[in-house]
């Protein structure tokens, strides 16, 4: 598989805004959902917690999980943006944009329970005389399987294949162009998804620690990076530009 030649800046201008934009998006959901919930922290407290302070910050949590939703979608267009910058082969873009389309839809089953069921569980839960431990079993069962789907899949498994594939690329990245900011860049994006691989076994109940919070915002930093990468990569095709 080879790489096709880099295209205009046009590609490049677009997957460093979409991965910023994604960045931003991510920071604005932890502060809305810090404050409000405690979150991420939150995520392990049961029913009898979780579902009474859902209803309390109602507003604040549909906000939140709202902006976590748009961040794992967006990652799908910076990556059909990003192939686009890098100059992939049809087969190497198929590759990483499949794993970013299955990356967003595993994330949207696990972020989507917060908007889509929850609020319901609440609600009932709230109601006089409502059956508590009912609600709670499937409260329990919602998130072992949303948040697995979510966390281990979206989130671990095939967020760190991404990764690791696109900071491959990076790192081995080859032209006039190459530096070694390229492979920091890339080393660094392959070191992360690797740590994202560590979530698995944190989805499937094993006690990981803070593991999820603090490979998350290692891979935030990671997109960063790549984004202020390509963002130089546009700026050299500026000034190349108007030398001419």
């Amino acid at each position: 598989m080879t790489r096709s030649p880099s295209p205009g800046p046009a590609s490049a201008a677009w997957a460093a805004g979409l991965l910023i934009v994604q960045f931003a998006l991510i920071w604005t959901t932890f502060f809305i959902l810090s404050s409000a919930i405690g979150w991420p922290a939150s995520l392990g407290d049961p029913a009898t917690v979780a579902l009474p302070r859902l209803t309390e910050n109602a507003g604040a949590v549909m906000a939140g999980y709202g902006f976590y939703m748009l961040a794992a979608l967006l990652l799908v267009p910076a990556t059909a943006a990003l192939n686009a910058r890098l100059g992939l082969s049809p087969a190497l873009s198929q590759l990483t944009l499949g794993l970013a389309v299955l990356s967003a839809v595993f994330k949207a089953i696990g972020i989507g329970r917060w908007l889509f069921v929850m609020p319901s569980l609440a609600e009932a839960w709230s109601r006089p005389g409502a059956d508590h431990a009912t609600l709670s079993i499937v409260f329990d069962a919602l998130n072992a399987y949303a948040g697995g789907v979510g966390e281990g899949l979206g989130v671990g498994l095939i967020g760190g294949l991404w990764t690791i594939i696109v900071g491959g690329l990076i790192a081995t990245r080859r032209g006039p162009h190459a530096r070694w900011g390229s492979r920091l860049i890339g080393g660094y994006a392959v070191i992360t998804g690797l740590g994202l691989f560590l979530t698995v076994p944190g989805a499937l109940g094993v006690e990981m620690g803070p593991v999820l919070t603090l490979t998350n915002i290692a891979w935030q930093f990671a997109l960063l990076f790549i984004a202020l990468w390509t963002a130089a990569a546009l700026r050299r095709s500026v000034v190349r530009g108007a030398d001419q």
